[in-house]
């Protein structure tokens, strides 16, 4: 303060510097400014002391929150409604709150309003609606004179600021390792307040405060976390270790320099070391003979794969050497940095040796599955092909990889009608038998067995096919039924020929004696006509207006035909033994179709020239053993009845009868072929053909012998093999075998 004595000595300077014109008024306005100045230091004075009241205050609230047991230990939701108390009566504010920072969130720990004394949070700010205000309070305290008009709060209102009568606000952000955590807010109702330094201060250092709290808090939830880290990797490597001890695998473990850092017990089992015994050291110092192998696939495994299965050997306890497959892996550090190691071995041992056990019991299945004469097919439950043996390759064209896999019916056509067989097979577990199959290919026919037999073991669903030729067999078969009814009918024939040629005899013989007795002028007929009192011319002339002699003709022409077919039905019963010479068939051939031009019956019943004829014959052809008349009688009739057969087929436009003829080699034999392109023959008809006196001709036109007396002259009288093949409606095939002259072998 101005004591009276310095403002006297003011006064007294002012009078005898001034004079006394201006004493009064100049006094007047010093003793103003004094006042003024006096004011204004009582003003300052009483400034000074309510900050220094405040700064008392706040000391003391910031000692009492410090201090306070809930802050002590770190409890920041139980402390928090303590501290906004605290901090609304230090500042003299409406309410004061502390905010914790959530991901894209502030919310409210605790907010207290003076005036209602009420504790209220939940309140929670998204970040992205209040920009202006997070990118302030992220760098330091936001002190808000006029929250209203503030761009960095007017955001808040009309919701919040006007609501709530808000007229400033003082934040400060707490920040921990520059991170914002959490807030401490200050707001003021009424008029616009000025924030002062203290205050500011005072506000920093409870967001200190709270800063150390959460830090803690933080810190104790790290330690926590490490202390239950630590005890995890302990019970994990503990697990870890009895479960690498459980597996029964052998797993070992290296450094990055190859040195072993361990193994489990299964190892330890096999190789018969230790894992403390094993830690430390390398293959070379362990097994140096299989060393090399180990650090190559080691080294590349670190340079390129990363990751690698091997087959290598290992050297076990009793000192023996196992075969085995390795599987090793780089494992990593948190950095991603290789740090070593890991590997398993598995002993194949056994396994290579039932392998290779195996695949020699294959191979021999497979070779005796292919040197087999029948085909085998596999098939799965779907029809298709599982197993292909290389007769089934041989018959089909179709090699074992070409076939696997594809639907039976598009490998093996004319068995696509037999998958229903198939499926019923399966279904019943019970084989399936059909025999005597036929197909046509390449012109022949072909006939095959079937079986299937179904795959009821393991759970596997198929069946297997078994196909087998029999073509020959059933050729055999019908040849010896052919015989035999041939030995039937020929001791048939034997009896009737002997039965009938007794009577046959007489007629003839009688039919001559009339014709020598009725039409020749001999003396005793001649003389028998006088004694009767008629003339031998009148008797002769009265017989050739009646026709008796052309009747008489006809006796004797039926009699000899008659006596003809006695003659073939007997040539059954008697075996001869014809004069057979080496041959030339193709010569043979030639001079049989020369005569078929001119022979009469056929010329009667079909214009031979019409006929094409095709030759097919080998070159260099041995000769065969045989009568050249004999054949000769079998190849005509052979081409009379083809040339017949042609005759009753109508050709369409731009063919026409043809007869084919083929020699060739089917040692031991010389096979001829002769064939047509009639009408064919019928399964029923086939079966019969060589039957003697069996016909498919009208009555009158055949004797239904020449088939069967050409059959008997192939087969008994040349001991060589005949049989026919047909197609209805396009061609019939006669197939004559002829055995190989002994000169010519």
């Amino acid at each position: 303060m101005i004591s009276a004595t310095s403002l006297r000595d003011k006064i007294v300077g002012l009078s005898e510097s001034s004079g006394r014109k201006s004493y009064y008024p100049m006094l007047q306005q010093k003793i103003r400014e004094l006042q003024g100045e006096i004011a204004e230091r009582h003003r300052a004075e009483e400034t000074l002391r309510e900050t220094l009241k405040r700064i008392e205050r706040q000391q003391a609230v910031i000692a009492e929150i410090s201090t306070h047991p809930t802050v002590f230990h770190g409890l920041l939701q139980e402390a928090a409604p303590m501290i906004t108390t605290r901090m609304t009566h230090a500042m003299d504010v409406a309410r004061a709150s502390l905010w914790i920072m959530e991901p894209d969130r502030l919310c409210s720990m605790d907010k207290f309003d003076a005036h209602g004394g009420e504790h209220t949070s939940g309140t929670c700010l998204e970040c992205g609606r209040f920009g202006a205000y997070f990118e302030a309070i992220e760098k330091g305290p936001v002190i808000v004179t006029d929250a209203l008009q503030d761009p960095r709060t007017r955001d808040f209102s009309p919701k919040y600021l006007e609501a709530n009568g808000i007229a400033s606000m003082l934040d400060v952000p707490v920040l921990i390792d520059g991170e914002l955590t959490a807030v401490i807010c200050f707001e003021h109702v009424g008029e616009p307040r000025v924030w002062q330094p203290d205050e500011v201060t005072f506000a920093s250092r409870i967001a200190d405060q709270v800063a150390l709290i959460l830090a803690g808090q933080r810190r104790r939830i790290t330690e926590e976390q490490l202390q239950s880290a630590h005890a995890d990797l302990t019970r994990n490597l503990r697990f870890t270790e009895v479960l690498l001890d459980a597996i029964p695998i052998p797993i070992f473990y290296k450094d990055s320099k190859r040195r072993y850092l361990g193994c489990n017990q299964t190892f330890t089992d096999i190789m018969g070391i230790t894992s403390e015994a094993l830690r430390g050291r390398t293959a070379r110092e362990l097994w140096p003979d299989l060393a090399d192998v180990y650090d190559n696939n080691d080294h590349s495994l670190r340079q390129d794969t990363r990751k690698s299965t091997y087959e290598s050997k290992v050297r076990d306890k009793n000192g023996d050497l196992r075969e085995v497959i390795f599987a090793k892996q780089i494992f990593f550090d948190e950095f991603k940095n290789a740090q070593g190691i890991i590997g398993s071995f598995v002993d194949i041992t056994e396994r290579n040796r039932a392998a290779k056990e195996t695949q020699r019991l294959r191979t021999l299945l497979a070779n005796i599955i292919n040197s087999m004469p029948s085909m085998l097919i596999g098939v799965d439950a779907d029809g298709r092909i599982a197993q292909w043996n290389q007769q089934a390759a041989l018959v089909t064209g179709v090699s074992e990889a070409q076939a696997q896999g594809r639907p039976l019916r598009q490998v093996v056509p004319w068995l696509g009608s037999e998958m229903k067989k198939i499926r019923q097979s399966i279904a019943n577990k019970k084989p399936f038998f059909e025999g005597k199959l036929s197909r046509v290919e390449h012109g022949e026919t072909m006939y095959e067995d079937v079986t299937i037999y179904p795959l009821i073991t393991n759970g596997v669903e198929g069946a297997v096919i078994r196909i087998d030729d029999v073509t020959e067999k059933v050729r055999i078969e019908e040849i010896l039924i052919q015989s035999e009814k041939m030995l039937s009918v020929g001791g048939l024939a034997a009896g009737m020929a002997h039965e009938i040629n007794n009577p046959l005899a007489s007629i003839m013989g009688n039919a001559q004696v009339l014709e020598t007795r009725l039409l020749l002028p001999l003396p005793q007929n001649e003389l028998a006509a006088q004694e009767a009192g008629f003339t031998l011319e009148a008797l002769q002339s009265y017989l050739e207006k009646r026709g008796i002699p052309k009747m008489l003709n006809s006796v004797r022409s039926s009699g000899a035909q008659a006596a003809q077919i006695v003659s073939n039905m007997l040539s059954f019963s008697r075996k001869s033994e014809p004069v057979l010479a080496p041959e030339n068939i193709v010569e043979l051939l030639g001079k049989t179709l020369e005569l078929a031009r001119t022979d009469y019956d056929l010329k009667k019943n079909y214009d031979f020239k019409k006929i094409r004829i095709v030759r097919e014959y080998e070159d260099n052809l041995p000769k065969i053993q045989g009568s050249a008349s004999k054949l000769q009688q079998v190849f005509l009739n052979l081409l009379r009845n083809g040339a017949e057969a042609m005759g009753d087929k109508i050709y369409p436009e731009g063919q026409w009868p043809q007869f084919t003829l083929r020699v060739k080699r089917n040692a031991p034999w010389v096979r001829i072929e002769l064939e047509d392109n009639g009408p064919g023959l019928s399964e029923s008809v086939r079966k019969r053909v060589f039957e003697p006196f069996f016909t498919t001709k009208s009555v009158g036109k055949g004797t239904g012998l020449g088939l069967s007396v050409s059959y008997f002259i192939i087969t008994e009288e040349h001991a060589g093999m005949m049989a026919v093949q047909t197609a209805e409606g396009e061609w019939t095939r006669f197939i004559i075998d002829l055995p190989v002259a002994m000169s010519s072998k």
